[in-house]
């Protein structure tokens, strides 16, 4: 080529085209190679794949199979994992003790991520990535989880499963069954925001779902792609296609109804019917937020009290009712238990609850097999040692607890459903072959200064709830029972399950002496 040619073809338009497709294609490259080879997290094992973009890592957690893909990874690569250009995966019980446990004297700690920043402003208190400012929220709402307040929580927990078991008496036992999916969800939703800030749903009343329950459950996935555009833009960019005008229109709604209800509670403070944790946040003599920044902090904190109130115990009743009717053994062995610690209905209380062995080995053996979040709450390195592995400070780790409670390394047959790992060793159900199992492996919440703070109650719950139910009912599996915990069930910011059909016949035997709880 002469240079006049070289000149015709410079004056041309493809030039500018060709000049800058291969400044972009130097750029990629470019990015390859210190992705592969100099970043901070490159010298943690992983797919190239995953170094260099975070399409596997999107693509896995749109298709519901994230925590499954997490296992897969560390049983191919080992207990340290590269999933992302800056993320790096544990799942050792040395690796959750040292990014989400109590940090030595002088050591920073691991902050949370934006993962939950999603443009609402204030971050409230659960998902506060500032410790300062969690920690002063958290002088005001930690009380409300005390065990003085929980045991006088305790009557609201009574009366909302009492209703739930009358639904069922009066409903459940036709021969199509009733579907827990719903019915669970309900429960759970009606509690929470009882408990929150006094707010009575009637899910359970009218047996049906209202708008606002319809719009929580429809902003799982949409809330799952702005979680993952923060990892790839131009997930932001398409998902105008695949999020229904209804998911849209269904976060405004949520936002307008929980700010309507903290305003009501604001006007009632002093006038409750019952203790709720908004009396933590602002008492009956103080005076209401003086403006928007104190009002958006209650109505965040608030919310998220709710938020985190009804998924936990919506997920582990479900798990609680699956496990149950897919091992007859254990079935019938929780039930004899359960009816053979109390000769009425009304002496069902927590506190003898609390004694059952085979009753905490169930509850244990359901959190295991189904965790409750399958996030791996990511957290930012400050520069520290994880598990012997050093990794620089603004990398991002998480760890996989799911991982962990499902590995044979710290458990004897993983897959299986087996209460008796739990039990102690002098219980005659206990079976031997479990003796070696790992239990620092079980993690079902988090620890530390971040540690669930609803734990407690959520524990009261999931007791109450099996305890009566079993007392009062002889379960029936209709359909759903059958499908694979594997193959059926699915995460985006919280679990998709199969449907679930049971039916409830009256236990033989049983009465129920005395009368229910009334809500109040």
């Amino acid at each position: 080529m002469g240079i006049l040619d070289i000149l015709n073809w410079a004056s041309s338009g493809w030039a500018p085209l060709w000049l800058a497709a291969s400044a972009g294609v130097i750029y990629a490259i470019a990015s390859c190679v210190y992705l592969l080879y100099f970043h901070p997290a490159s010298r943690f094992p992983g797919p190239k794949l995953a170094a260099i973009s975070y399409i596997s890592y999107c693509y896995y957690w749109i298709v519901g199979r994230h925590p499954w893909r997490q296992e897969d990874l560390i049983r191919e690569y080992g207990d340290v994992v590269r999933i992302g250009p800056n993320d790096v995966l544990f799942y050792t019980p040395q690796a959750v003790m040292d990014i989400y446990g109590p940090m030595s004297k002088g050591q920073e700690a691991f902050v949370k991520t934006n993962l939950m920043d999603f443009g609402q402003g204030d971050l409230g208190f659960s998902w506060q990535p500032n410790p300062a400012i969690r920690k002063a929220t958290g002088k005001k709402i930690l009380p409300a989880f005390s065990n003085k307040a929980n045991k006088n929580k305790e009557p609201l927990v009574h009366a909302y499963i009492d209703l739930f078991i009358d639904k069922m008496r009066n409903l459940g036992g036709k021969p199509e069954g009733l579907l827990m999916n719903d019915w669970l969800y309900w429960l759970a939703v009606d509690m929470a925001a009882d408990l929150a800030y006094g707010r009575e749903m009637t899910h359970l009343k009218d047996g049906k779902t209202s708008d606002f329950a319809s719009s929580l459950r429809a902003t799982s996935f949409s809330a799952l792609l702005i979680q993952l555009s923060k990892k790839m833009p131009m997930i932001g960019l398409l998902a105008p296609l695949f999020i229904p005008l209804r998911v849209y229109r269904a976060v405004p709604a949520i936002i307008s109804a929980n700010r309507a209800e903290v305003q009501a509670r604001i006007d009632r403070r002093g006038k409750t019917k019952h203790p709720d944790y908004v009396d933590f946040l602002i008492g009956p003599d103080d005076p209401p937020p003086s403006n928007k920044k104190e009002r958006e902090h209650l109505e965040q904190v608030a919310f998220q009290m709710f938020a985190a109130g009804y998924d936990p115990i919506n997920i582990i009743t479900y798990a609680g009712m699956f496990f149950l009717l897919q091992n007859p053994k254990v079935h019938a062995a929780l039930t004899a238990e359960i009816r053979g610690a109390f000769s009425s209905y009304d002496e069902i209380t927590h506190d003898v609850l609390i004694g059952l062995p085979y009753l905490q080995a169930f509850i244990h053996e359901s959190l295991r097999k189904h965790l409750i979040a399958p996030t791996g709450m990511p957290r930012i390195s400050p520069g520290a040692t994880i598990d012997g592995n050093y990794v620089p400070k603004g990398v991002i780790v998480e760890s996989s607890p799911f991982t962990a409670m499902r590995h044979e390394r710290y458990f004897t047959d993983p897959l299986e459903f087996r209460p008796e790992r739990w039990l102690p060793h002098d219980h005659p159900l206990y079976d031997a072959r479990f003796a070696d199992d790992n239990l620092r492996a079980f993690f079902p919440f988090s620890l530390g200064v971040r540690q669930c703070a609803g734990r407690e109650i959520a524990w009261t719950q999931y007791r109450l709830f099996l305890a009566k139910v079993l007392w009062t009912f002889d379960l029936e599996a209709v359909s759903g029972h059958d499908k694979s915990f594997d193959q059926d069930v699915s995460a985006h910011v919280m679990w998709n399950h199969p449907d679930l059909f049971v039916r409830f016949l009256p236990a033989k035997g049983q009465e129920l002496n005395g009368h229910l709880h009334p809500i109040s």
